[in-house]
């Protein structure tokens, strides 16, 4: 939804603004970090601020007046979550034994922003280790829903969720390993990606504990906003080969197909899905029926719920135990599998991909629940004491993954698309997936639902933190 206040405006209407030199970087900065120190000693999204975004701005326009090449993201002021490295400001991943790292270089994803123009100020907060689907920790305590300050943001990129929902930055950076761009993503009411695994390279992201090199499986970075058209533009600044096999290979994604036909998982005894989750995911297909795509329900031959979850679990397992990884308390039973049942779970993971790869030769896309839950209230009790309630019965707290953890195993594209509130008026997502490496597909499929969809809004910060309530 475009809106005549620049503070909503889409980062690329932002880059187009500075280079036609009708709206300074600077100006657009200060409006940020005005509304930053308005609300954010309330909502506690953002957890540093770099001082030294000021200069930048003013560099990046004096190189707009001196008629210098300007990258896609120029002079974009924005946020990344702060579990990815940024030189000379510190990154402490939420952890208390990071409080004080500062980084020599940044991630790679960061370093590949700043090379489009973007001027990163801040970072946003998060669990401590990406290691849960709330985002709180000893450092900077607890991130709020913009939307109703009772409710998380989600996890692990809470603060990078709320803080494109809150207007304080209209472009993030987070990461996703078990939904951690997707969930937060569709509790604030914003869009994000999660990309194929390996298309962004994960250098400079904690955890791994600095200077651990080896990429962590099943984790990715990802680009969270407000348009399509943005998570679009931003994957392709990202995209790209790890640095070491950058001699001699390079990333050409394919381009996105018609969006003919579309299937729809919304439910399964496995995982039981929130009857007003489901319904949003069932209005989705309905609407993009009513747009003449073809939807029916669907799943993939030879893949079931409960079989994929449990291979998802064992292979978590191996990527939390060594990283600190959201949801390694999810896959605890399997923390002390064997190297061999680990190659087992490796192989059956394989056979995943070939039977979603003979899918989607049949299917554009598939629409799925983010979570079986709609956002809940703040809680901090220890993770065993949790639980979520789905039409109203008890269900594991660590159940909020199941469904983001079907595509992740799979490697697959995944892309948030808000459709409208819940009951209560918080907001509701989709996700939107496709086969491996056919991110623009997914992409092009989440642009045709958002096109469809109740637009989210924004949420009104002052009635809400004034009043207690649900902004709307």
């Amino acid at each position: 939804m475009q809106s005549d206040d620049p503070i909503w405006w889409p980062a690329h209407r932002v880059a187009a603004a500075i280079a036609a030199r009708t709206m300074s970087a600077r100006e657009y900065l200060d409006e940020l970090l005005a509304r930053v120190d308005r609300y954010n000693d309330r909502l506690n999204l953002v957890v540093t601020i770099d001082e030294r975004a000021r200069d930048r701005a003013r560099e990046a326009d004096e190189a707009v007046v001196r008629g210098e090449p300007l990258g896609p993201l120029h002079g974009v002021p924005m946020t990344v979550k702060d579990c990815l490295a940024t030189a000379g400001l510190t990154t402490t991943g939420g952890m208390e034994q990071l409080a004080r790292y500062v980084p020599r270089a940044d991630a790679g994803s960061v370093a590949a922003l700043r090379r489009a123009g973007a001027n990163i100020f801040g970072k946003t907060n998060l669990p401590a280790g990406s290691a849960d689907l709330q985002s709180y920790n000893d450092l900077f305590g607890v991130a709020r829903n913009p939307w109703n300050p009772a409710y998380t943001t989600g996890g692990s990129s809470g603060g990078a969720c709320g803080a494109v929902a809150a207007g304080f930055t209209p472009l993030e950076l987070g990461s996703d390993v078990a939904g951690s761009i997707r969930v937060p993503a569709a509790f604030c009411g914003v869009l994000g990606h999660k990309p194929s695994f390996g298309l962004v390279p994960m250098t400079g992201h904690v955890p791994p504990f600095p200077y651990r090199v080896t990429p962590p499986d099943l984790a990715v970075i990802g680009p969270i906003a407000r348009c399509v058209e943005d998570l679009e533009l931003t994957l392709g600044v990202l995209a790209g080969p790890h640095p070491m096999d950058r001699p001699g290979w390079q990333v050409s994604l394919p381009p996105a197909r018609p969006i003919r036909r579309v299937a729809i998982w919304s439910d399964d005894p496995y995982c039981p899905v929130d009857r007003e989750v489901r319904e949003a995911v069932e209005a989705a297909g309905a609407r993009l029926a009513a747009a003449g795509v073809t939807v029916e329900p669907a799943r993939p031959s030879g893949i079931r719920l409960a079989a994929s979850d449990k291979v998802f679990r064992r292979l978590l397992a191996g990527a939390g135990s060594r990283a600190g990884a959201t949801g390694a308390q999810f896959a605890a039973e399997f923390v002390e599998q064997s190297y061999q049942e680990w190659l087992d779970a490796d192989d059956r993971r394989a056979r995943l991909r070939e039977y979603w790869k003979q899918f989607f030769a049949q299917y554009d896309a598939l629409l799925l629940p983010v979570a079986p839950n709609v956002t809940i209230p703040h809680d901090l009790r220890p993770f065993a004491e949790r639980q979520v309630l789905i039409d109203g019965v008890a269900r594991p707290y660590w159940d909020q993954l199941v469904w983001a953890g079907l595509t992740g195993v799979g490697h697959l594209p995944s892309t948030v698309v808000p459709v409208g509130h819940d009951s209560r008026g918080l907001p509701i997502g989709v996700a939107v997936a496709s086969d491996y490496l056919l991110d623009r597909t997914a992409l092009a499929a989440a642009r045709m639902l958002a096109g469809v969809s109740e637009p989210p809004g924004h949420p009104d910060l002052d009635l809400m933190l004034t009043a207690g309530g649900v902004a709307r």
